[in-house]
């Protein structure tokens, strides 16, 4: 072995220290905060307005031609549709091994671009929303203050200025409006005049935008200069637009503003609408760039929305409704609080376990260990969160092994009177690769977790990595500074050693163990009874993802009948409002009509775009308690109050998102099979005791005005049924006739009839058209009969097929897998009786929580054989011998059924952190196996299987550390345990008392199965090398 002196050296130990603090610390201040895990945002959205046209027609013209054409992307996973009244919207998801998502939805809009040209007349160009997949870092509300009605353009002209102000903060990545009407100009005239000039609104649009001078015409270029011909007159007021000239019959002309009346407001019906506590408002949300501090963005943030508040006039006020650094900040001042508490929990157990030298050299090496792991937070692009502070909480008090062992290796060698140099020789010849091999396992045990792939690995992924980095720091640590330290603390230690005084619980001890040795078989039967029986029962145990978010805020989904109209809806918002906010403990309430509410956490679903039936309620508790409170009671008082509204309350959910807890797709062609299809299975989900609620999309619930025409009549107005749509949807929604440009802003103008034109349905047989056959034009009555028909609300696909998407909500806190059992039991039930058939060529799959659940675990075992085949190699290599790796790998495997033991005995679900937490344990029984299995390699006497030298090693310096690692990892694990919430405390619980169940495994069961498959062989071997012998 080289030299070693110079770990001695106080200069360079000194010097280390100090460069450790230095490191930790800077990490701490520079690395990158935030609330949660940062989750690639593989979703995006694409809108495709189609006005007038129904379901069936956006589904055919729109919908599938763009569907086709995506499908070549290969890296699109999932690709839906939904087909409604005026527009498409079709949602994409990635596959989950794509990591850099910018090239894909570049290629996606290169996409939509080659497909746009090709799309019918009237559809409006494709957009890709691809930037909605994170959370705002900062959402505030302008709202109206004043008693006189609210003024939207006023708010929607200052919210854009609000909005220009949040991008002037450095670091600032994306802002958007809500509540945002949209403002226009409108051009109101009356059918029976413009008919009476022969006009149609699209011939006037036509006009209007011609007249236009916001164009150029070329350039001149001479030898010099390049100089840009463009032309006067361009749209820049209303008084422009009423001057513009418009011909009508026999070559006349007539001012617009002479047969129209040009007003500038919001669009009617507005496009979208916001509510502060009942009160008119406009939000603004703004996102912070990854890789930053939060709490530094928001605070710059807050500084220019201070600057804004001053220059804003009466009536108009602004609030801050979100921001995330509180949430950061009270979620990492959470988790370091269980990090302190239990490293003081630690530090303590040492004292009492090792005595003072020992334990000031170990609790010296967890903070060296801790700096030296959020040193390589930054190299490796972990950023500081909860699972990341958490993963340092798991891993103190493995941090803590590899420095228990060497402390006790010098501590025994000092006692028997070695010298400095040669003591540490010693520990290290024979320590270095055992512990490589432990700390490689335990790594190992966790790898799955940072390896697997999609958003549940994103969000649990940097706890285990930052396990694997505290590992590896520990390593080093107890490799290099624990030996440094020894001669100041270790080295004058008295010959005899503290602590070695006989008592009743060592007396017992040694009892149970020398009886396990004497009778290894029975030991081992008697020991298998805890892991075997917890695998046995595991089928007993209720099953979940994640459980909701431990948070102050909730948000509620209302969705009113197809046919509702924004103004509906806007009056049960206000109506809603008014009845939340009377409750106690509730602080705020934000409504969004007509659209998704601001991202205000990182896994909500925000597709509802354009749809006036919809409403969208974030609620403000004043704590977690009130949240708890307050959801199970609204769910009952809102179904009370709006019988005509579904209206669903959900907590936010941890982990990857999902549309709705349990879901049923059913795949087919006919829409009214599937419509009957859905219904049925509804109805069979409706009835499971936590359901609340039941969605079946697509029915015929939409009440539609059909016209039957008479293409007789039609043919001898001289029109067609396309021109005979045209004028229709113009005079029923207005044509498009250019835009206005004022300052900065560009309005668009748009001809349209006057209200009750629009707005009454009995006069829709009155509306004048124009014909070239009939020169004072002629009723629609004249060519079509208006009847009321129901009609298809929406259509849903995916994958490029229909789909009926039948989904269920439930009571607050059930568990979907629950009753998404009952539902399959059932529906098994029904299609076994013929209660339901399902034709052929339709197929029903699972969707919600357990389409998810399955995805994630799947992408977790995916990586695990190829990891148990490199674990098992390191422990092949370490020890040389296939027999010491099986009973490392079946004392690993029984560890498996002691954490399920602690967690029948805890009470909680089995779910997807738990998955994590005992492949964790795993990893530890593993690491405790090989150290005993070192030390029995280590004594001769004990390799051979005598009782007395396998019983001294035990009871000796390896039961204090396997003892010391357990009870300073479980004291590690307690202030997760007592934690609030529903997260950690099932995680904690499991690991840490799976850990205390483990050490019968370490005491009892792999000292027997050594004697049995180890010792025997060895005294095998050595007999008949000593026949051999005495032969020659």
């Amino acid at each position: 072995m080289q030299r070693i002196e110079w770990l001695f050296n106080r200069r360079l130990v000194a010097l280390t220290l100090g460069l450790l603090v230095v490191a930790g610390l800077s990490a701490i201040q520079t690395l990158p905060r935030a609330e949660d895990p940062h989750l690639i945002a593989r979703m995006a959205t694409v809108l495709a307005p189609f006005p007038g046209a129904t379901p069936e027609q956006v589904e055919a013209l729109v919908a599938r031609p763009i569907e086709n054409e995506l499908r070549t992307i290969s890296e699109i996973q999932v690709l839906e549709s939904t087909s409604r009244q005026g527009i498409a919207v079709i949602s994409l998801e990635l596959e989950d091994a794509v990591v850099d998502v910018a090239p894909v939805w570049s290629r996606v809009r290169d996409k939509l671009g080659d497909i746009a040209p090709t799309l019918p007349t009237g559809v409006q160009t494709p957009e890709l929303l691809d930037d909605r997949g994170y959370a705002f870092s900062m959402v505030a509300a302008l709202r109206w203050t004043l008693d006189s009605s609210p003024n939207p353009q006023l708010m929607e002209r200052y919210a854009e200025r609000l909005e220009d102000q949040f991008r002037r903060v450095a670091g600032t990545e994306y802002t958007h409006l809500f509540g945002v009407a949209g403002e226009q100009v409108e051009v109101m005239v009356d059918p029976l005049e413009l008919n009476a000039l022969g006009l149609s609104v699209g011939q006037l649009a036509a006009a209007i935008e011609a007249s236009d001078g916001r164009r150029t015409a070329g350039e001149v270029v001479t030898q010099g200069h390049r100089l840009t011909v463009g032309l006067s007159g361009e749209f820049d007021t209303l008084d422009r637009l009423r001057d513009v000239d418009v011909a009508i019959r026999q070559g006349q002309t007539v001012r617009l503003g002479e047969i129209a009346e040009l007003r500038r407001g919001v669009q009617d019906p507005p496009a979208a609408m916001a509510l502060l506590n009942g009160e008119r408002a406009v939000f603004v949300g703004a996102r912070m760039a990854p890789g930053q501090r939060i709490d530094v963005w928001v605070e710059r943030a807050q500084q220019q929305l201070m600057a804004f508040a001053d220059e804003l006039p009466v009536g108009l006020d602004v609030e801050v409704v979100f921001e995330q650094a509180s949430y950061t900040n009270q979620r990492l001042s959470d988790v370091a609080s269980s990090l302190l508490i239990g490293l003081v929990l630690v530090v303590a157990i040492l004292f009492l376990s090792m005595g003072w030298r020992s334990a000031i050299t170990v609790g010296l090496a967890i903070p060296a260990t801790a700096l030296l792991t959020l040193a390589f937070f930054k190299p490796l692009g972990i950023d500081i969160h909860q699972m990341s502070i958490t993963g340092i909480i798991v891993a103190l008090g493995l941090m803590v092994d590899n420095a228990i062992v060497m402390t006790n290796a010098l501590r025994e060698r000092f006692l028997q009177g070695d010298s400095v140099i040669a003591a540490t020789r010693d520990a290290l010849r024979h320590l270095a690769v055992p512990l490589l091999a432990s700390t490689l396992t335990t790594i190992l045990a966790f790898m799955p977790i940072v390896l697997m792939p999609g958003p549940a690995g994103e969000f649990v992924g940097p706890l285990a990595l930052a396990v694997i980095v505290a590992l590896v720091s520990s390593y080093l640590v107890s490799l290099l500074l624990v030996p440094a330290l020894s001669p100041m603390l270790l080295a004058s230690v008295a010959k005899k050693p503290s602590g070695s005084q006989d008592n009743v619980i060592k007396r017992g001890f040694r009892g149970a163990v020398r009886s396990s040795l004497r009778h290894p078989v029975a030991a081992m039967i008697i020991t298998l009874c805890v892991p075997v029986s917890g695998i046995a029962l595991m089928p007993t145990l209720d099953v979940a993802f994640f459980p909701p978010a431990d948070r102050d805020q909730f948000h509620i989904e209302v969705r009113l009948p197809p046919a509702s109209s924004i103004a509906n809806t806007a009056a049960l918002a206000d109506e809603a409002v008014t009845l939340i906010r009377e409750l106690p403990g509730i602080k705020r309430v934000s409504a969004f009509i007509g659209e998704s509410a601001p991202m205000m956490y990182y896994n909500v679903l925000t597709n509802e775009d354009n749809n006036p039936a919809f409403l969208h309620l974030i609620v403000d508790a004043e704590s977690l308690a009130v949240t708890n409170q307050r959801v199970p009671m609204l769910q009952q008082v809102l179904d009370q109050h709006f019988p005509q509204a579904q209206s669903v309350v959900r907590k936010y959910e941890q982990g990857p998102p999902f549309k709705a807890p349990i879901e049923l797709r059913v795949y087919g062609d006919d829409l009214d099979i599937l419509s009957s299809l859905g219904l049925e299975l509804a109805n069979l989900m409706h009835q499971l005791p936590q359901v609340t609620h039941v969605r079946a999309g697509m029915q015929r619930d939409l009440p539609r005005l059909t016209l039957d025409i008479d293409q007789t009549a039609l043919h001898d107005a001289g029109l067609t049924p396309q021109r005979l749509a045209e004028q229709v949807g113009a005079a029923l929604s207005g044509q498009s006739a250019g835009m206005l440009l004022e300052d900065t802003q560009q309005l668009p103008v748009r001809v349209r009839y006057v209200g009750e034109w629009r707005t009454d349905a009995e006069q829709l047989a009155a509306l004048r058209l124009v014909s070239d056959g009939v020169a004072e034009g002629l009723p629609l009555a004249a060519v079509a009969e208006v009847s009321l028909t129901p009609a298809w609300s929406v259509i849903t696909r995916r994958n490029a097929e229909r789909v009926q998407l039948v989904q269920g909500y439930l009571v607050a806190d059930a568990l979907p897998a629950v009753s998404m059992a009952q539902l399959e039991d059932a529906l098994q039930n029904a299609l076994n009786a013929g209660e339901i058939h399902l034709p052929s060529g339709y197929r029903i799959e699972t969707g919600g929580e357990a389409a998810e659940r399955s995805e994630a675990v799947g992408n977790l075992l995916a990586s695990v054989i190829l990891l148990v085949i490199a674990m098992v190699a390191t422990v092949v290599l370490a020890f040389n011998s296939f027999r010491r790796a099986a009973i490392v790998f079946i004392a690993g495997a029984q560890a498996m059924g002691m954490g399920i033991v602690a967690l029948l005995l805890s009470g909680h679900a089995f779910g997807f952190v738990i998955i994590v937490g005992i492949m964790g344990l795993v990893g530890v029984a593993i690491n405790a196996t090989i150290i005993i299995i070192a030390a029995f390699d280590d004594d001769e006497a004990a390799r051979q299987g005598d009782i007395d030298a396998m019983l001294a090693v035990i009871s000796g310096p390896t039961s204090r550390h396997i003892i010391s690692t357990t009870i300073t990892t479980f004291a590690g694990l307690i202030p997760l345990m007592m934690a609030a919430g529903g997260l950690w405390p099932p995680f904690a619980q499991t690991v840490g008392f799976g850990l205390l169940l483990a050490t019968l495994v370490s005491f009892f069961f792999t000292p027997a199965l050594y004697r049995l498959w180890v010792a025997r062989a060895s005294s095998s071997i050595g007999s008949k090398h000593a026949v051999a012998g005495n032969a020659i």
